[in-house]
């Protein structure tokens, strides 16, 4: 990987005024309020992708409790009055979730089989547009930029020559930073500059969203964890060569560019 995320200044004011998430070339910038900067390198990750929950079920709930208060209220039954306005409320109810979903987006950040869901407080269009920075840089998008090429063609010759072990780990050196601490894996340990947490335990955390607490009342979400173990997994098997060498090829192909040239 070419830059070094400590070579680059990052301005605070050009994040999200929320969330406090940004992108900063390959970097995903997440930067809360009274928590200390966290620099993810996006060319580790598999793909970025916008999700969202489907307003489809709430629309159809919705939808179905005003076709009840019409019945109501034609109705002769006892009570159809406060019949009325309770379907009235939870239809009002289901149908504001259903704004609310099909305003709600997430990012996904995946490796491998691990997904990683972070939220986007500042809306659908800022989500959006953080994907579309990040995505080209990830391992499953189409090479659309020189510096990626470059990396790409970096990581087929380390593996071709048997140094895929080595190059992969530097390549971790500085994918999830934390203030000023890595985050790397130790033995069974996952480290955040010297505290240690067990990888099991990490991914327990995870399983229930919860986050790693840090010294001074610092966190990091365990599943943002997690993608550094899953790196180190992939750099000890290997990258998938044929996937690597097609998309190369294919930028080769659209861009008239070939390796050495």
């Amino acid at each position: 990987m070419t830059a070094s995320i400590d070579a680059l200044e990052i301005d605070r004011g050009a994040l999200l005024p929320r969330s406090g998430i940004g992108v900063q070339g390959p970097w995903l910038v997440i930067a809360p309020p009274g928590n200390p900067m966290i620099r993810l390198d996006a060319r580790l990750l598999d793909r970025v992708q916008l999700i969202g929950r489907s307003p489809t079920s709430a629309l159809v709930v919705s939808g179905a409790a005003t076709a009840g208060v019409l019945a109501a209220a034609v109705s002769v039954v006892p009570g159809g009055v406060i019949l009325c306005a309770a379907l009235a409320y939870f239809a009002h109810e289901r149908f504001s979730e259903a704004r609310r979903r099909s305003r709600s987006r997430d990012l996904l950040l995946a490796l491998g089989d691990l997904e990683v869901a972070l939220h986007v407080v500042d809306g659908a269009e800022a989500a959006k547009e953080i994907a579309e920075q990040l995505a080209p840089y990830t391992r499953s998008a189409p090479i659309t930029r020189p510096e990626v090429y470059e990396d790409a063609r970096r990581r087929l010759d380390a593996q071709a020559h048997g140094r895929g072990g080595k190059n992969g780990k530097r390549e971790l050196e500085q994918a999830l930073v934390v203030g000023g601490e890595v985050v790397h894996v130790a033995g069974d340990y996952l480290q955040v500059g010297q505290v240690g947490f067990k990888i099991d335990e990490v991914r327990e955390h995870a399983l229930r969203g919860a986050n790693l607490p840090l010294p001074g009342g610092r966190l990091l979400q365990a599943a943002m964890g997690l993608l550094v173990v899953a790196a180190a997994e992939r750099a000890r098997s290997g990258e998938d060569l044929t996937a690597l060498a097609k998309r190369i090829g294919e930028y080769e192909a659209w861009s008239g560019r070939s390796a050495g040239r």
